[in-house]
């Protein structure tokens, strides 16, 4: 017997979702008028809290993609400079 796939949900959806329930104020009804979790509607509640000021960034004229690719750079270099902290600190321990 095979699981059930998760369903997909669309961004207009989530975001439609989501404000009915800021509006409304009732996050159980509007989840059972929708056919959804309340878990899963106040997640994207919390989605949309976090990440809801990025909508109004100034970029200065980036693309989407620049943005991507400025974005998935900073995490590289993130890493490496957390890796390059631990072997100079395994380093120093050796010696």
């Amino acid at each position: 017997m095979e699981g059930k796939s998760p369903r997909k949900f669309s961004e207009d959806f989530k975001f439609n979702v989501v404000l009915e329930s800021f509006i409304t104020g009732d996050l159980a009804a509007t989840a059972a008028r929708h056919n959804v979790h309340v878990t899963l509607v106040n997640n994207w509640r919390k989605q949309l809290k976090n990440e809801g000021p990025k909508l109004f960034a100034f970029r200065k004229g980036k693309s989407n993609q620049e943005q991507r690719m400025i974005d998935q750079l900073e995490k590289i270099i993130g890493r490496l400079t957390i890796e390059n902290q631990i072997l100079k600190k395994t380093q120093e321990m050796i010696r």
